[in-house]
């Protein structure tokens, strides 16, 4: 006589386990579907913006899910301190004003910009590689205006640390117009070059205003949709497959 003879002590214990690894799962697939997600919106990204910069490009994160916590996401990486809408990439999201950058602040600080007001490039402006405005004109003005600390990093100010001190001869002559003095020229930080030129390197505005451009949650609800039960299945089919190894080990 042949006998064929169940153990269900065995797939009793494979179905045990794979009721273990459901979390183990869910928490895999939402990872997975996150960076999707992130690599997705780094695409968008390099549509979106005109030469984005790799500060940019690398500003988006992941906090990961895990078995106890099921949840996964994805935004720019913050500054502790900070809201989310106030990261610097959020009025491109939103739509809307932006934060105060340093230079701005600085220059508040010391009474050349009226508080609340903003400082954007003028036509005079010298770009960097990117289209943004060149960090060293930047240091360049506030230097010249004795709007920086006392140092920049671990460099001392070159010049214009004192009241009464003379800057450099070759140093670029700046001129501060605010608004309301009654000057045929505009709000800013104007460059006085040879011939008695003047041009427009700074310009003070009262509002700055971005439209929505980046569409971050309309795309990652749109890859969430089509990746999520995917990227379980396949989570779920790791996981029983080791389930399995497990068993008949």
């Amino acid at each position: 006589m042949f006998s064929i003879q169940f153990d269900s002590s065995v797939i009793n214990g494979v179905f045990s386990s794979l009721q273990g690894q459901i979390p183990f799962a869910t928490s895999l697939a939402l990872n997975r579907t996150a960076q999707v997600v992130k690599e997705e919106l780094k695409r968008d990204m390099r549509s979106v913006f005109d030469r984005p910069t790799p500060f940019v490009m690398e500003s988006l994160r992941i906090i990961p899910s895990d078995k106890r916590r099921l949840e996964a996401k994805v935004w720019f990486k913050n500054p502790p301190k900070l809201r989310d809408k106030e990261h610097y990439l959020a009025p491109q999201v939103y739509g809307g004003s932006r934060s105060f950058k340093g230079a701005e602040r600085l220059l508040q600080m010391t009474g050349h910009l009226p508080q609340g007001w903003f400082a954007v490039p003028g036509p005079a402006a010298r770009l960097d590689g990117y289209g943004n405005m060149s960090r060293g004109q930047i240091v360049q003005i506030l230097s010249a205006l004795r709007s920086l600390p006392s140092g920049i990093g671990n460099r001392p100010l070159q010049y214009g640390t004192t009241r009464g001190s003379r800057a450099p001869r070759n140093m670029p002559n700046f001129v501060v117009i605010q608004p309301g003095r009654g000057s045929t020229l505009k709000p800013g930080v104007w460059l006085r070059g040879p011939n008695r030129s003047i041009n427009l390197v700074l310009a003070f505005v009262s509002g700055v205003s971005y439209r929505k451009r980046f569409d971050f949650f309309e795309t990652a609800q749109r890859v969430t949709e089509r990746e999520l039960a995917r990227q379980f299945d396949q989570a779920f089919k790791d996981a029983r497959a080791t389930s399995w190894h497990r068993a008949a080990a």
